[in-house]
């Protein structure tokens, strides 16, 4: 095969390399593939080939009535396919990108340092026509239960504001690219941009060239380049001509406006192509998603004196955002039904007696009960309530299903300096939820 020349062909290609390391799962692909189009292929080179030969939307389709096959076979061993996914997702954006170059004849190509108007009103086809123009490639992830698509790699209109004392355009949008490379060291899906802002703010803004390195590192990790997608008139510093050329340039980082952003910049007639492009792509981009992520079963929800939990968290208002990753992450794990975490159990703990419901979950019902100090904990209601069932288990010497965190030093009756707390200034909320997830394993599960 010859020189793969774009980021959306390379990308595939690892990813069907990357299958191609596990047997079962390359089987499964290549006879669910081979039922389609009655061509097997052993080598993942030869079908990167033989896909770049087909029209692409017969391709697109081909892709389509495989999709549910794959969607399967993922549905029933989720550990291990989401590289089957990835293939699927590669094959899919391989296709519309041959797609939209097609397509986008009339249109031309632009330098991304001017600005690429583009005619859609969607997110998600906006941001796969962008990576395409400006070849910096685009990273989907699929929300399961919202049931939505999105590129992780297109940053949100909005920049970090000035209550976090971010001066100027430049330093804002420096911020929020910043933000988000911090996020992905964890993990994007639980990105809080809020706390990476605050983060940022509190260490202060790194210089140019680390930034730039940042940046490239996370290009390397992702596959992708971070982009500016805008979609409103609000103003935005990418408005300014010049900083959107400075930020192409020296940070390789374009900008791209769509849906509002772009009113009164296209002609009729270009709105028109624009809008009949978005249809076509969203035609297969949704139903992919769909087909390969298959909805389940909805389950009956147990009433909540009837769950029994792996973890539950215990902490103090002011601390959400830290924990709220963390219960997001181990959510991610173990599922949403294995750990406690009030604002996932909303609708059944606003009862009148809630303060029992929630002493019987953390004394009763939880195999390990993690608890974040810190700031007032000890005074503030709830936590008030939920510490007297963590005070009876150190009573009971039940301590083995008790894991300590500190946000500071300050003091909490019952909690002495033998009982080691792990220092949340000094771990981020992935390495929480990796702790947390380490400890269960040596945890007994509550009788």
């Amino acid at each position: 095969m010859g020189a793969l020349t774009t980021r959306m062909q390379k990308s595939l290609l690892d990813r069907v390399e990357t299958l191609r390391t596990d047997d079962s799962l390359w089987q499964d692909f290549a006879s669910a593939w081979a039922g389609e189009g009655g061509k097997a292929f052993a080598d993942p080179e030869a079908l990167c080939a033989d896909c770049l030969q087909q029209d692409p939307l017969d391709l697109l389709q081909r892709i389509l009535n495989v999709a549910p096959k794959l969607g399967n076979v993922a549905a029933a061993t989720p550990a291990r396919t989401n590289r089957l996914r990835e293939v699927a997702i590669g094959l899919c954006l391989l296709a519309c990108e041959r797609y939209i170059r097609d397509e986008c004849t009339a249109i031309g190509a632009v330098a991304a340092s001017d600005g690429m108007l583009i005619g859609a009103s969607h997110h998600l086809a906006a941001a796969v026509i962008a990576a395409v123009w400006c070849e910096k490639g685009v990273k989907l992830r699929f929300d399961p239960q919202a049931r939505e698509a999105a590129a992780v790699n297109v940053l949100p209109q909005h920049v970090a504001p000035l209550e976090y004392g971010f001066q100027g355009d430049r330093d804002c949008a420096r911020a929020e690219l910043l933000a988000v490379v911090n996020a992905a060291m964890a993990d994007l899906a639980v990105f809080d941009r809020p706390l990476r802002l605050a983060e940022i703010r509190k260490r202060g803004l790194p210089s140019d060239r680390v930034l730039k390195r940042a940046l490239d590192q996370y290009e390397e990790d992702q596959g992708t380049r971070l982009m500016f997608g805008l979609q409103t008139r609000d103003p935005h510093p990418m408005d300014d001509p010049a900083l959107r050329s400075e930020f192409a340039t020296q940070f390789g980082v374009p900008t791209f406006f769509y849906d509002a952003a772009t009113c009164g910049r296209l002609q009729d007639a270009e709105a028109d192509a624009w809008k009949g492009l978005q249809a076509d792509l969203l035609h297969y981009l949704e139903n992919l998603f769909q087909l390969i992520y298959p909805l389940q079963e909805a389950k009956s929800m147990l009433a909540l004196e009837d769950m029994h939990f792996q973890v539950a968290l215990s902490f103090a208002g002011e601390h959400r955002p830290y924990v709220r990753e963390v219960a997001l992450l181990l959510t991610q794990e173990l599922t949403k039904e294995a750990v406690f975490y009030d604002y996932h159990f909303k609708s059944q703990t606003a009862v009148p007696d809630a303060d029992l419901v929630l002493q019987r979950i953390y004394h009763d019902q939880s195999d390990l009960v993690v608890v974040f100090l810190g700031g007032n904990y000890q005074g503030k209601e709830w936590c008030g309530l939920e510490w007297r069932a963590v005070r009876d288990l150190i009573k009971k010497r039940d301590g083995k299903r008790i894991m300590f965190f500190r946000f500071d030093d300050k003091p909490v009756d019952g909690v002495f300096s033998l009982d080691l707390a792990i220092d949340c200034g000094e771990h981020s909320p992935a390495e929480a939820a990796k702790l947390i997830s380490e400890r269960l394993q040596v945890t007994p599960r509550k009788p």
